[in-house]
């Protein structure tokens, strides 16, 4: 929202300086984005030009006498329109333009200039004339040896405002200046529109079929006149980012501006009917819109009809064939109120964004739709010198009633930490304009319409805090009885963070929202969609079931960048109808470097990632878990290096290498990837200390044994067979070959595994060794077949 100065100092009974405004939005109500003058020249005068005549050495240049109130001045000028007896913008000698263009005394082919005279656009205005072909032409008013600036109203200074989403109030020059009141503790003065009406009982019905248009006046105008809008009002619609066009549409471009109620203006002639119905859309009905696209409706839709078919589409754009043209006489005047959901979607499908939607789609203050209608009627008098026919027409659905929220004292100074006493709330509601009564410290505050988005006393703290000033409000830590640690789940997040990131992996956070394909990639089992209403676009339409699809995009962009070696992990959501389920993903391409010192790195496989997990379940002191070959084949990935993973004895995620066909699409080899549950994971995490032991004085021993045993047999199975026998002098048991090939049966499979011995209390003998070696021996033998490799 665009604030000019000049308009809004004609609200309040004490100049204000715009410094000040700027500072006191920035702290006490909306950000400031810009603060800048609508016309940034200086030392500019109105001339008179005597006379005009053609250089003597240059065909398309004429010497000027021009008067500038204390001298005339000789300015030479090329400007195709330039002639004598005109008044336009001179600027002085010492004069700096827009773009840092300095004015000097110059001679131009043996001729003195003194000064030059302006067109609007070296000022830096656009679109202020639509007739303007080089220099600009004063009116015959127009004083001469005057500011031009001041006399066109261009001598303003702008603030742009950056505006939170509820805060629509502020969409309309009399919400800012409420807001001022309140800020600067300063009165407002509004005028009530004057409108002088010409009873001649012409008819004029307006109904309505759809509850989303609950208020809607109707004002017959006649003998309209279709002219350019006086300087003051080109002026500020300048100074608030709308270009100017005819006075029709000024004004009632002007009021919206002015009220925050968007007005439209329809040729009555061109209705050919007495009757207006406001209703919805017939399904597949069409209308083209002033921009000449023919629109197609949904039953969505709100359309202002002449009792059969559209001439507007409600909130959103006028139709074509009800256009005001310059042989307009006879206008109808639009003042209403929309439904705020209907308008926005109308306003989005079609992508017709004005600042009429954009004010129905945030709330209109019903308060003020006649008022407005009225101030317009005001202005058609004095700048179209149309005449005012008869009362509106109107219907007004909508039941009046104010909100209102009770806050006590005690809560006030709980919430805010500061003692703010009976007389400092009274005064700032009073500057707010609330309407309160007080009793025994309570407050029942009443909000005006006009303030939309209030929810609940929050939101009244809200503003008595603002307005008294954030700056005064004590620094007080907050009093809370709970210790300042992480909970068991935040540091079993961060436990698994700290993990991947310590051997090499990258954490990602990539977006939740995929299409319907990518959504359900990886599923398993089939899992219902959630469809978000409205969609960035298509591809981002659908809440994912797996992050799996967004690692392998975050892995083909940096692949596509020539980055290989590539360990990603995410801590994310699966989405579905019935639930949110977190979840912990991660991916590996390329070479692993575990010793990176030695440059010795190996090629990422299945059993390294599994490995990498088991060793995160290590960490977290979890000891069941299980890889199994999974029931069913798991989407995408390849059917023989793949495995669901369980944590005792519950399914929580799988682990594999993609699917060649799915490593063919991304253009990436020997991809594996994994995705577990993180609720799986942290149902059987347990949150110890962690206890450190002394070093062992006395030496392990190691000993390398290899079994034959049935292919079928998981090495695991084995692993935990020789942890259940053995005493507590077997510190590890590590595969570390697994053998199917030459001089074995096609049935039998070969494990080779590293058992390590040692002792706190002394040296182990080799016969105790022995002995313990030969009773895992025996045990495997008995329990797996397994036979000693010799």
């Amino acid at each position: 929202m665009k604030i000019s100065m000049n308009w809004l100092n004609d609200y309040l009974t004490k100049t204000i300086d715009s410094h000040e405004v700027e500072r006191k939005f920035n702290l006490m109500s909306q950000e400031v984005e810009g603060h800048y003058p609508l016309v940034d020249a200086k030392e500019l005068v109105i001339g008179y030009v005597e006379t005009c005549v053609q250089h003597e050495n240059a065909d398309k240049l004429k010497v000027c006498q021009v008067n500038v109130g204390k001298e005339t001045l000789q300015i030479i000028c090329g400007a195709p329109n330039i002639d004598a007896n005109q008044k336009v913008i001179v600027a002085l000698p010492g004069a700096v333009l827009p773009g840092n263009f300095k004015i000097k005394k110059a001679k131009i082919r043996g001729v003195v200039s003194n000064g030059m005279i302006c067109s609007l656009d070296e000022l830096g205005v656009q679109d202020f004339d639509k007739a303007e072909t080089g220099i600009y032409v004063l009116d015959e008013e127009a004083p001469v040896g005057k500011d031009p600036l001041e006399y066109m109203g261009l001598n303003d200074i702008v603030i742009d405002l950056d505006l939170t989403a509820n805060r629509p109030d502020l969409l309309s020059m009399r919400g800012i200046a409420y807001d001022i009141k309140a800020m600067f503790d300063i009165d407002i003065e509004f005028n009530k529109p004057k409108v002088k009406r010409k009873k001649e009982n012409r008819e004029l019905n307006i109904f309505t079929e759809t509850k989303d248009a609950p208020v809607y006046y109707g004002q017959i105008i006649d003998q309209v006149t279709i002219k350019e809008s006086p300087y003051w009002l080109k002026s500020r619609l300048l100074a608030a980012g709308i270009r100017p066009i005819s006075n029709v549409v000024d004004i009632t471009n002007y009021v919206m501006l002015e009220y925050s109620q968007p007005l439209h203006a329809f040729d009555f002639d061109k209705i050919k009917s007495n009757k207006v119905l406001v209703r919805k859309a017939k399904e597949n009905e069409k209308i083209i819109t002033l921009d000449n696209l023919e629109r197609n409706l949904l039953s969505t839709d709100i359309v202002i009809t002449n009792g059969d078919k559209p001439i507007a589409l409600a909130g959103v754009m006028g139709g074509l064939e009800t256009e005001v043209s310059e042989s307009t006489k006879t206008i109808l005047l639009e003042s209403a109120v929309f439904d705020p959901v209907s308008i926005r979607k109308t306003s989005k499908r079609l992508a017709l964004k004005s600042e009429a939607s954009s004010r129905y789609e945030k709330g209109i203050n019903h308060e003020l739709t006649k008022e407005a209608l009225d101030r317009a009627c005001e202005l058609f008098v004095e700048l179209a010198d149309a005449i005012i026919i008869d009362e509106p027409s109107f219907y007004n659905q909508l039941e009046v009633s104010y909100q209102e929220f009770n806050l006590s004292l005690a809560k006030l100074n709980q919430v805010t930490g500061h003692t703010f006493n009976i007389e400092d709330v009274e005064a700032i509601l009073n500057r707010l304009d609330f309407d309160y009564k007080e009793k025994n410290d309570e407050f029942v505050v009443e909000v005006p319409p006009r303030r939309l988005g209030f929810e609940s006393y929050q939101d009244i703290i809200e503003e008595i805090v603002r307005i008294y000033g954030y700056d005064k409000i004590g620094l007080t830590l907050p009093a809370t009885p709970t210790e300042g640690k992480l909970s068991k789940k935040q540091q079993f997040k961060r436990d698994i963070r700290n993990y991947f990131s310590h051997i090499g992996f990258y954490e990602t956070s990539t977006y939740s929202l995929t299409n319907d394909f990518l959504a359900t990639k990886y599923d398993i089992e089939e899992t219902s969609l959630v469809k978000i209403m409205n969609p960035i676009n298509k591809d981002r339409e659908y809440l994912r079931h797996s992050t799996i699809p967004a690692l392998t995009e975050v892995l083909s962009y940096n692949h596509a960048r020539k980055i290989d070696d590539i360990f990603l992990f995410e801590i994310g959501k699966r989405y579905s109808q019935e639930n949110e389920v977190e979840l912990i993903s991660g991916l590996m391409q390329g070479k692993y470097a575990y010793l990176l010192w030695q440059k010795e790195a190996m090629d990422v496989d299945f059993y390294l990632m599994k490995g990498i997990l088991e060793n995160l379940f290590s960490d977290l002191k979890i000891s069941d878990y299980d890889f199994l070959v999974p029931e069913k084949p798991i989407p995408n990935l390849h059917p023989g290096i793949s495995a669901e993973v369980l944590i005792a004895g519950n399914k929580i995620g799988w682990i594999g290498k993609l699917h060649p066909e799915e490593e063919k699409e991304i253009n990436v080899k020997n991809v594996f990837v994994f995705e577990l549950e993180l609720n799986g994971i942290y149902d059987a995490f347990d949150l110890v200390e962690k206890q450190y032991e002394p070093i062992i004085k006395f030496p392990s021993v190691s000993r390398d044994i290899a079994v034959v045993v049935d292919k079928n047999i998981q090495a695991k199975s084995l692993i935990d067979t020789v942890n259940n026998i053995s005493n507590n002098s077997l510190k590890s048991v590590d595969i570390f070959d697994v053998y199917q090939g030459e001089h074995l049966d096609n049935d039998l499979k070969s494990i080779a595994m590293s058992l390590k011995f040692e002792n706190k209390e002394k040296t182990l003998e080799t016969d105790e060794v022995d002995s313990m070696v030969k009773r895992i021996i025996n045990a495997l033998e008995k329990k797996h077949n397994a036979k000693l490799r010799q």
